[in-house]
């Protein structure tokens, strides 16, 4: 009998989920940004109190993406079978990037999950992000870039 998470490999092979792994681990290196990517298959029985935006926020909560020192932590929520993406940025964050560049990612991301190109829509919308957070929230000189949050990818 296999794994309640196997429907992931519906997705992702497990070399694509080390690629996405390596993809949070780059931008968290290269800026004082926290990443979370949080991804469901559906929802469980009792998530369904929740409308998916709520249930977004509820992961941004107890994940410790609010919980950072700069305000830094970004949420990636994603539930397949409902096509539901959600992106969601700590208030220091969202202070300094405007909702039309997360929009943008997320409409790629759409996109790319349209043509089934997961990972790629995925790895694209990671890297993006990691551009800008460079440029707005970089590790500054002798500050250790710690990490804040111990899980990166969590598969619900």
């Amino acid at each position: 009998m296999g794994s309640k998470k196997d429907w992931i490999r519906e997705y992702f092979s497990e070399d694509e989920m080390i690629e996405i792994q390596n993809a949070l681990n780059e931008v968290e290196r290269n800026t004082s940004g926290e990443v979370i990517l949080s991804i469901r298959n559906r929802k469980k029985f009792l998530e369904k109190l929740y409308s998916n935006h709520e249930l977004a926020y509820k992961d941004f909560d107890v994940l410790g993406a609010g919980n950072t020192k700069e305000r830094t932590g970004v949420l990636i929520f994603i539930i397949f079978e409902e096509r539901y993406y959600d992106i969601i940025a700590d208030e220091g964050i969202y202070k300094k990037i405007p909702d039309d560049f997360w929009n943008g990612l997320e409409e790629n991301l759409k996109l790319q999950f349209k043509s089934g190109n997961y990972s790629k829509g995925i790895l694209e919308l990671i890297n993006g992000m990691g551009e800008i957070l460079r440029k707005e929230f970089p590790v500054r000189a002798g500050a250790v870039n710690d990490d804040e949050i111990d899980r990166e990818i969590v598969i619900n």
